[in-house]
């Protein structure tokens, strides 16, 4: 087919990518800048042959689940019955169900049984929870 695939290095991310024209792959799969405003993550079920590929494993995820939430942070971000977890602080990583907002005081009911029943968190340090499937 005859196609100039161009390797490069992305000056963001330091990443190296393949170019095909003016479009960027990775692993064969087309990378793309797009507003976070425009993904809607209301109802997404994702399968787990999707989490497997395009879930990372390590430290670092947390700290990308942070900053993708506090780029999209707007008033009214959590609501009752929300799932969420706990990307900042002491109790990293637990997770619960949003039972009240209060400003940018959020109530959670955590699902460990050896935690009290409400514990409040601002805002920015909670994340929505998607459970898989």
């Amino acid at each position: 087919m005859n196609i100039p695939v161009e390797r490069r290095r992305d000056r963001d991310s330091g990443e190296y990518f393949e170019m095909v024209g003016a479009l960027k792959f990775e692993d064969g799969f087309l990378r793309k800048k797009v507003s976070i405003k425009s993904i809607s993550t209301q109802n997404v079920k994702p399968s787990l042959d999707e989490l497997e590929k395009f879930g990372r494993v390590g430290d670092d995820v947390n700290e990308d689940v942070a900053r993708l939430s506090t780029l999209s942070r707007k008033k009214g971000h959590f609501m009752k019955g929300d799932a969420v977890v706990v990307v900042k602080g002491d109790l990293k990583d637990i997770r619960g169900c949003v039972e009240k907002v209060e400003d940018s005081i959020v109530h959670i009911r955590p699902t460990r049984s050896d935690l009290p029943k409400t514990l409040a968190f601002s805002e920015k340090d909670l994340c929505k929870y998607f459970n898989p499937g």
